[in-house]
């Protein structure tokens, strides 16, 4: 009795462990890129790359937060594609904070998703297709990007299982929807207050296409910012070097000018003082004299106006009188 009851036990943990197809593991991490702003070149590639390192460490998902007035298209068609063709990996779309949007392009990239949440008084929608000042695009190329555009979405609608009709309208009509409505009428899933109610609300989800079930609940959220290329749009090195060669010439000038002071101090008439002369014609306090120091004749008078200093003394430079120097007997002398 006991090796049966040893066997079933053993068989139970071995099935339990195997676990069932399509079935994620608890996974102790879920990345979180935050899209805020205009859906361009960069955006597009830091979120490809946060996708592709998820897929890597096989973290329990993807959440993009988005916060964007739009974008442009092509961009936006990497976003879509990147998270489409993470076969392993969910993506999740929450639009926040409260008073966020995912307008125009960020609509794309909502649909795109396979878990769809907004915060309350969020928006979605208005992905009407416009040039680069604003304007409708007109004639045949205005109505040949339009159903485009109307194809992609309302293929990524129909595949994750919303709105097809709205998504359209979407597009031909800059249709938009509070995140109350979009939730009543299937665009997306789930309106919470922030991310860790998303998480716990979606948690044993299975999404479609991809076949996976969710298990987000508790899982460890991993921030993924946006590096300095990324950001900028140059390599750090790109910055940096420069920056560091600025501060090499400014130091490198500060030096210059700091021996320029101080040669000038030591040639010029302050670099006198200390310098030892001799008396060439007699110094008094009244006419004065002249010396002889470093090299030059100089008027001179005495530091005491009673003291007269004959020639051959030496003499040591004091001070200053108008254009002549004041000197004193060396101690030498």
């Amino acid at each position: 009795m006991k090796r049966c009851l040893v066997l079933l036990l053993g068989v139970a943990l071995f099935l339990t462990g195997c676990g069932t197809p399509g079935v994620r593991s608890v996974a102790a991490e879920i990345y979180v890129a935050r899209l805020d702003g205009q859906i361009d070149g960069r955006a597009a590639g830091y979120v490809e790359r946060v996708i592709s390192e998820a897929e890597e460490a096989e973290a329990q998902a993807v959440v993009i937060t988005l916060d964007t007035p739009g974008g442009r298209l092509d961009p936006t068609r990497r976003i879509v594609e990147s998270a489409s063709n993470a076969e392993g990996t969910p993506v999740i779309t929450y639009v926040s904070p409260q008073g966020a949007r995912a307008a125009s392009a960020g609509t794309f990239v909502v649909m795109a998703s396979d878990v769809a949440a907004m915060a309350p008084q969020t928006t979605i929608g208005a992905a009407a297709l416009v040039d680069v000042f604003g304007r409708d695009i007109p004639g045949i190329l205005g109505e040949k990007v339009t159903n485009d555009a109307v194809a992609l979405i309302r293929g990524l609608a129909e595949a994750h299982g919303r709105n097809e009709e709205w998504a359209e309208a979407a597009v031909r009509e800059a249709a938009s929807a509070n995140a109350e409505e979009a939730l009543e009428i299937g665009v997306v899933e789930y309106v919470e207050p922030d991310l860790e109610t998303v998480l716990e609300a979606a948690d044993g989800e299975r999404v479609e296409p991809k076949g996976i079930t969710l298990r987000t609940e508790g899982a460890t959220l991993v921030e993924k910012p946006l590096t300095f290329r990324e950001r900028f749009g140059v390599p750090v090195y790109a910055v940096a070097i420069p920056a560091v060669l600025a501060v090499l010439a400014v130091v490198g000038l500060g030096l210059v000018v700091l021996r320029t002071s101080r040669l000038r101090v030591r040639t010029g008439r302050e670099g006198l003082v200390g310098e030892v002369g001799v008396v060439r014609k007699p110094v008094t306090g009244l006419s004065g004299g002249m010396v002889f120091v470093h090299g030059e004749l100089w008027r001179a008078f005495p530091e005491k106006a009673e003291e007269a200093l004959t020639p051959g003394t030496e003499i040591e430079v004091v001070g200053f009188r108008r254009t002549a120097i004041v000197v004193r007997r060396a101690k030498n002398g």
